[in-house]
């Protein structure tokens, strides 16, 4: 098994947090609200082999600095930029999921000297190209962080405290755990998630409003990189129908595919088969992936 290393690198705001493993070309990997580089643990070693895999953690999440100030999708990109400086990377593939695609699309818009291949993913609620129907399909997501009254975790401490407590909740007791499936991996990616939340959960409503703000279809419309969006398709998304070639018809060089999946869990129980489709795309022999 490949080790994992975990470092820092200087930005402007601070230090920023990362994991890596592996080496060859390098592939930065940007995920959800509010993972951290524990979001990729289970797909680090499987890429290894093969690329120089960097699990970033971003900015108001897991182990790095705070949010940027003014907040925006493009500051947090603009913060990747410095990564790559502090890194000595001049060019990498970039894989972004949910949050992280939309953080990827306006890295290689805004910066496209330093992209080199690209790989957009996400569940189907997470691709529309239209802003107000994704972030309406966003909004249930986006729930777990905001008071019932339906206003942003903000104000009286003792409320704002109650709802982190029965979010978190949620997390620790997932599903497959109280069903007793496979309870020692359930626990780990419980275990793994609780963490991240607990790290990240002031910084998600901000996220979300960044990424709320973001108008993705003018962003893809931009890229030049050679593109794939990558469809993590679910039964519970099946009535928006397919939106992965809807976005991928905005772009430049874009193809697409999808994967059945796993809801809410493709990175740790289907991770082989984002790592063949990723690597696969990158056009990069595929060595042990399923060891």
């Amino acid at each position: 098994m490949t080790a994992i290393q975990r470092a820092y690198a200087s930005d402007a705001l601070g230090q920023l947090h990362y994991a890596e493993a592996g080496a060859g070309p390098a592939l930065l990997l940007i995920g959800e609200t509010p993972r951290s580089h524990r979001f990729f643990e289970p797909l680090l070693p499987l890429l290894a082999p093969t690329v120089r895999a960097i699990a970033v953690d971003l900015p108001g999440l897991g182990n790095s600095h705070g949010l940027p100030q003014p907040m925006s999708v493009r500051a947090i990109a603009a913060c990747m930029v410095e990564f790559f400086d502090a890194l000595g990377i001049e060019r990498a593939h970039v894989f972004g999921m949910h949050t992280g695609n939309k953080v990827a699309a306006a890295l290689a818009a805004d910066w496209p000297e330093r992209v080199d291949r690209l790989v957009l993913a996400g569940q189907t609620h997470s691709l529309f190209p239209e802003t107000e129907r994704r972030n309406a399909a966003l909004a249930p997501s986006f729930a777990r962080y905001r008071t019932a009254a339906g206003e942003p975790i903000e104000g009286d401490a003792l409320r704002e405290w109650l709802r982190t407590k029965l979010t978190l909740d949620t997390t620790w007791w997932p599903d497959a755990l109280l069903v007793g499936r496979e309870s020692a991996r359930t626990i780990a990616n419980a275990e793994a998630r609780s963490i991240d939340f607990l790290l990240g959960w002031r910084s998600a409503v901000p996220i979300y409003h960044a990424v709320f703000a973001l108008d993705l279809a003018e962003a893809v419309a931009r890229i030049e990189a050679p593109s794939l969006v990558l469809e993590l398709t679910t039964p519970q998304e099946g009535h928006y129908g397919l939106q992965g070639e809807r976005l991928a018809g905005l772009m430049k060089h874009a193809m697409t595919q999808t994967i059945p999946v796993t809801f809410l869990a493709a990175m740790e129980e289907q991770t082989a088969e984002i790592a063949d489709a990723l690597l696969t795309f990158l056009n990069l022999e595929i060595i042990n992936v399923h060891q």
